[in-house]
């Protein structure tokens, strides 16, 4: 594999780069461990890495993503980018926007129900609003589950369930955090989102990378 930041080859399934000292991976931890602290300075490292390559492809996404039922796959494709450039396996390109329609029709019937699901119930006043936000919160793990993995959407939901219970706390704060950023380029005359957005991504992916299917499991 590719060092994210200096470019080198390394060890695949390397935590450190031999080459800047850079921390590139996860150790297996236990709960309380600071583990989103090294998740978000990974992220910003990696963003700082590939500035210029995410923001033209945040650019060119923010241009097509208006266009209904295809900004499905556009997602994921933008989606897939970042995963690509967080495991240092490449480099952010515009082309990958167009190269994920393999997983559309599951990212589309999940987003689909989680859009019925959440219409109906905010139709409850307060407590249907604040059930609504929750479910956000819950399923958003399954969706990188069917991008990356091609996952159908029992699985997805099962790991949704099973991944958020197990690392509730780090996956409050990517998601916090994440959107948290999102939102402040969102606001600085929205130009800025096309700078935040691929960092509140980033850390998105460096937590689903953390917990995903197949990689040490955080039990509490």
């Amino acid at each position: 594999m590719q060092c994210p930041y200096c470019k080198e080859e390394i060890l695949d399934g390397a935590v450190k780069c031999k080459h800047c000292g850079s921390m590139v991976g996860f150790p297996p931890r236990s709960a309380g461990q600071g583990d989103f602290g090294v998740m978000f300075e990974n992220a910003v490292r990696i963003w700082k890495g590939n500035l210029a390559d995410l923001v033209l492809l945040t650019l060119v996404f923010l241009l097509v993503v208006w266009i209904p039922i295809a900004n499905i796959g556009f997602i994921a494709g933008y989606v897939r980018s970042v995963i690509k450039v967080s495991r240092g396996e490449g480099t952010a390109q515009v082309g990958d926007l167009f190269n994920a329609w393999d997983c559309f029709p599951n990212l589309f019937l999940f987003i689909l129900i989680n859009v019925i699901v959440g219409l109906v119930l905010n139709v409850v006043p307060f407590f249907g609003n604040i059930a609504s936000i929750a479910l956000g919160f819950v399923v958003f793990p399954g969706a990188f589950l069917i991008i990356d993995k091609g996952a159908n959407i029992t699985d997805a939901y099962k790991w949704c369930c099973e991944t958020i219970q197990a690392d509730f706390a780090n996956w409050l704060q990517a998601y916090l955090v994440g959107n948290v950023i999102f939102f402040a380029g969102a606001l600085a005359l929205f130009i800025g989102i096309i700078f935040t957005a691929p960092l509140g991504q980033l850390i998105f992916v460096q937590q689903y990378d953390r917990v995903k299917p197949g990689t040490p499991t955080i039990i509490v």
